[in-house]
């Protein structure tokens, strides 16, 4: 988490075409994500998911609704990637929405 907070208080970040897409579909603002990603935790890492790895955030809107925030990690510039962005669904996520359910 502490890579993932330097480069979002740096704005050092490359913000997908997908997630900005989903951002804007789901009203969820650039600030939102920032807040979640730097207050957030991770509950998933996948270190060898093709072709970069990724992690899953958990992460709290201010309204105390939960965000979701999938990141990968590359060799580029800048190496954080913002995947995607999504309020998580209770059909899908127990209670703590850090847990999926079978």
């Amino acid at each position: 988490m502490q890579f993932i907070r330097e480069c979002i208080a740096q704005d050092y970040f490359y913000l997908t075409w997908h997630a900005h897409e989903r951002m804007l579909e789901r009203q969820i603002s650039i600030a939102a994500m920032k807040r979640a990603l730097v207050l957030g935790e991770i509950i998933e890492r996948e270190p060898n998911d093709y072709p970069y790895p990724f992690c899953l955030v958990l992460g709290w809107l201010e309204s105390g609704d939960p965000l979701h925030v999938k990141c990968s990690f590359w060799k580029g510039t800048p190496p954080l990637r913002i995947v995607t962005v999504y309020e998580p669904d209770d059909q899908y996520w127990e209670s703590d929405y850090k847990t999926r359910k079978r």
